[in-house]
């Protein structure tokens, strides 16, 4: 990069992405509590002083991982749903797609289950907002898949009840000390389960 011209917006969008990584990596290694901004700041290859730059603290840090999460997350298991396939094949990918690239790393970590406590990283509101949007993606999906003669909802309720259920299950597999290869077969059953319960 020309240290002689000023930073453009891509700049400091890339900056804060390398930023965000680097601390993710962290946050995997020591956990949250004992991560330091210092720690931060030399993973990323950067000063305290520009790292304050872009980020106040560590739980703006963290409160900008978990929002980039559920930004891909919503897009990826939006793009599933609207993709015709056969139901066991949709839900699967979406339970998939709705667990995200990162749960990986947070199952391997030994800080996992701090990583995955929402009231310690100070977002909940984040998830809140983020777990809403995506009920909403699968009762639309739902109810959509109803109208097509493609699921039969009558023994489980609404849509939106249907769908909360489906979540809460597939959240309910989100335990550290699973290995990723435990927790997608498991994922996998989950999706099986439930499209065969919702087959008309």
């Amino acid at each position: 990069m020309d240290t002689a011209r000023p930073l453009t917006a891509s700049d400091a969008d890339t900056r804060r992405a390398a930023i965000m990584a680097a601390a993710f990596e962290v946050f995997a290694s020591y956990g949250f509590r004992r991560t330091s901004m210092e720690d931060i700041a030399r993973k990323a290859g950067v000063s305290r002083a520009l790292l304050y730059q872009h980020f106040s603290n560590k739980e703006d840090i963290i409160r900008s991982l978990v929002q980039r999460y559920f930004d891909g997350v919503i897009a990826q298991v939006r793009i599933t749903l609207e993709t015709p396939a056969p139901l066991p094949d949709v839900l699967r990918d979406a339970f998939r797609a709705k667990m995200g690239p990162v749960m990986e790393v947070i199952l391997q970590s030994p800080h996992g289950a701090e990583l995955l406590d929402p009231a310690n990283a100070n977002c909940t509101d984040l998830v809140r907002s983020g777990e809403e949007s995506l009920a909403s993606l699968f009762t639309d999906w739902l109810a959509r898949a109803e109208v097509e003669g493609l699921v039969d909802l009558a023994p489980f309720g609404t849509a939106a009840d249907t769908a909360r259920t489906m979540l809460a299950a597939a959240a309910g597999l989100k335990s550290p000390g699973t290995t990723p290869a435990q927790f997608y077969a498991a994922s996998d059953r989950l999706a099986s389960l439930f499209a065969r319960g919702l087959a008309p």
